[in-house]
């Protein structure tokens, strides 16, 4: 049996399952109900595909560039395209996973606040009170250190996604399948919200930073074969995340009348509180709902924190260098981690639509890396000839469609 599917394969899908299936999970019902059920269709028949064929593009991407070795997507990019187009492509890596910090931030804060709302006034001083609170809390988590983190990361892992599968589940004695039926057209209109949906679709479903440590571990095991695990591990996990996402997403949209979700996305907050919204829902699924959904995003925040820190960090010693001064790891990293935390402290205050800042910024830059850079690499690197593909193919269009929402959208 070992042999069919190892201990430490069960282990990696967990990880990739893990970090997929978090947050961004609590915005993607909220998109794809004020979209129409057309678009919730279509969704439902091209998550699987436009989960694993990008993810194993960059896994491929990642792995062809060197045999041997423990870099990741940025060793890569330099080992293809030289230094220039690699620091290129960082800064970008680093632009698209801040947005996703603000945009955690912001919905941290915004839940809150909605909650604050319900027994007293909120006006400007007090949501600056609360970003203030949530910007402090979060840096003091972070502050204790990778290892303490991520060890509670991971314990929250598994708490999270039961509380998604028991609230799947509950949801199914509410289901009103007029709630869908009614919202089925083909129109302009429909396929207007498709093409916008598209950059939720990439943000939920999207862990592209584990995606380089996981191809890196099956390297250093397996050497040539890493590619055949990678893609035996991806398969299987890939099934399983997009299965109990959708169940989620299908599931609360059955039990939500449209009205609510459009509200949660005009405040820029999550499916949870459109839950908590309704008025048959059980005090206790108010409670629990916000709970999790503040504990979801806090798990991504930080998760995603960590990356973007090591990236201030290195934008601000070449900066400082470039000045001529020359200062400490700790005192570059102190620097980057104020100027991180000013930054996520005046956007939290402004207050900017969540779901808006991910289909016109995080989306499209996290589609540039995750879905064009990899497939458009086979047509311009001759070493990478043999991975093209019509999946390759499908999913560069796919990802210069959700960029074009930037632009365009």
């Amino acid at each position: 049996m070992s042999k069919i599917w190892s201990k430490e394969e069960t282990l990696w899908s967990f990880a990739l399952y893990g970090t997929a299936v978090g947050a961004g999970t609590l915005f993607l019902p909220i998109q794809l109900g004020s979209a129409g059920a057309l678009v919730l269709l279509i969704t439902a028949l091209v998550a699987w595909p436009l989960t694993y064929w990008p993810h194993k593009a960059l896994a491929q991407f990642i792995l062809s560039s060197s045999a041997r070795g423990s870099e990741g997507i940025t060793h890569a990019v330099t080992h293809y395209y030289g230094k220039k187009i690699g620091n290129l492509i960082t800064a970008l890596y680093f632009v698209a996973f801040f947005v996703v910090v603000l945009i955690y931030a912001v919905a941290i804060t915004n839940s809150l606040t909605e909650q604050l709302a319900k027994r007293m006034a909120v006006g400007l001083p007090e949501r600056v009170l609360v970003s203030l609170g949530v910007v402090l809390v979060l840096n003091l988590i972070f502050l204790m250190g990778r290892q303490i983190t991520i060890r509670v990361m991971g314990m929250l892992v598994f708490p999270l996604i039961g509380y998604f599968l028991f609230l799947s589940f509950y949801l199914m004695g509410s289901w009103q399948p007029a709630l869908l039926t009614s919202q089925m057209s083909v129109d302009a209109h429909s396929l207007h919200q498709l093409w916008i949906s598209i950059p939720v679709m990439v943000f939920a479903f999207s862990h592209t930073p584990i995606i380089s440590t996981f191809a890196v571990d099956r390297r250093e095991k397996y050497g040539e074969a890493a590619m055949g695990k990678c893609k035996k591990i991806m398969k299987v996990a890939y099934l399983i995340i997009c299965l109990s996402v959708l169940f989620f997403v299908f599931s609360c949209l059955l039990a939500i009348p449209p009205g609510y979700i459009q509200t949660a996305k005009a405040q820029g907050v999550t499916i949870l509180s459109a839950l908590s919204m309704m008025p048959s829902s059980p005090a206790w699924l108010s409670v629990s709902g916000i709970i999790v959904a503040v504990v979801a995003m806090s798990k991504s925040f930080l998760g995603t924190y960590f990356g973007v820190i090591e990236g201030a960090t290195e934008m601000v010693r070449a900066s400082l260098n470039q000045a001529g001064i020359k200062k400490s790891r700790a005192f570059n990293r102190a620097l980057s981690l104020m100027l991180v935390s000013l930054i996520t402290f005046v956007v939290c205050c402004v207050n900017p639509n969540a779901i808006s800042m991910i289909y016109a910024i995080s989306g499209p830059l996290i589609a540039m890396i995750l879905f064009i850079m990899p497939t458009l690499s086979t047509w311009l690197i001759p070493a990478l000839k043999p991975y093209r593909s019509v999946g390759n193919l499908l999913t560069f269009i796919v990802g210069v469609l959700c960029v074009s929402v930037m632009f365009i959208g």
